[in-house]
């Protein structure tokens, strides 16, 4: 793959051995050229980094990829959901087994990499690599231990907008009632100008019509669904 990596000359070639040979460089990772993704899987876990093109890329001129977002998928999150419809919103099937996700483009001013010259495309690649190492693979750890979430979860992950409510569920489905309702509890203390809107959520899980996904009334909902285990 690295005499592949140097001898490639048309962008998409670059990409795509650029990007098997940084997923060697990432433990687990491996290449899925049909998502265009970097995925690790571990039991019934996903991490995904997904990547993306330039479309600025010519040969000679420029060749670079970036790292465009972050996601993590429980295909047992997703079986709870689809078991326990009436404890959840609806989301797009595509991301029914979705735990969270961030743009990287918000997380790290490097996240792109730049192979436009054959000679130094490995070694740009090995800085790459360590640069996600200390960046992208921290957020994916903050999420793995169901037993330490409330502790390591970031901020962002928590915001009102964000992917609260997918973190609570996934401690639900996987039967840490207790650390459920501690991120809840954690997600009032950084979030108390919502505070309208999640007795808003919690009114709406009487009447059995569900909130948006993604909205301060679905943490209100999600709460409510705590009250009941």
């Amino acid at each position: 793959m690295t005499v592949r990596l140097i001898e490639a000359g048309k962008p998409a070639d670059v990409v795509y051995a650029g990007a098997a040979c940084l997923a060697g460089m990432l433990d687990g990772f491996e290449w899925v050229r049909s998502r265009h993704s970097l995925e690790r899987r571990e039991s019934v876990r996903r991490e995904v980094l997904q990547l993306e093109k330039s479309k600025w890329n010519r040969s000679g001129h420029l060749i670079k990829f970036t790292v465009a977002s972050l996601t993590v998928f429980d295909e047992g999150l997703g079986a709870w959901r689809r078991a326990n419809p009436e404890l959840t919103v609806r989301r797009p099937e595509s991301v029914e087994s979705i735990v969270c996700a961030s743009s990287f483009l918000d997380m790290s001013g490097q996240y792109f990499v730049v192979l436009t010259r054959p000679e130094e495309r490995w070694t740009r690649l090995e800085q790459f690599a360590a640069h996600l190492r200390d960046t992208a693979l921290p957020w994916f750890a903050s999420t793995a231990d169901p037993e330490q979430i409330v502790q390591t979860v970031p901020d962002a992950l928590l915001a009102a907008w964000g992917f609260a409510q997918d973190l609570i569920e996934f401690l639900v489905s996987t039967g840490h009632h207790m650390q459920a309702q501690a991120l809840w509890n954690r997600v009032q203390e950084h979030q108390p100008a919502h505070r309208q809107a999640f007795i808003a959520g919690r009114a709406m899980a009487g009447t059995g019509e569900p909130p948006r996904w993604h909205t301060p009334e679905a943490l209100g909902w999600s709460a409510s669904v705590l009250d009941l285990l």
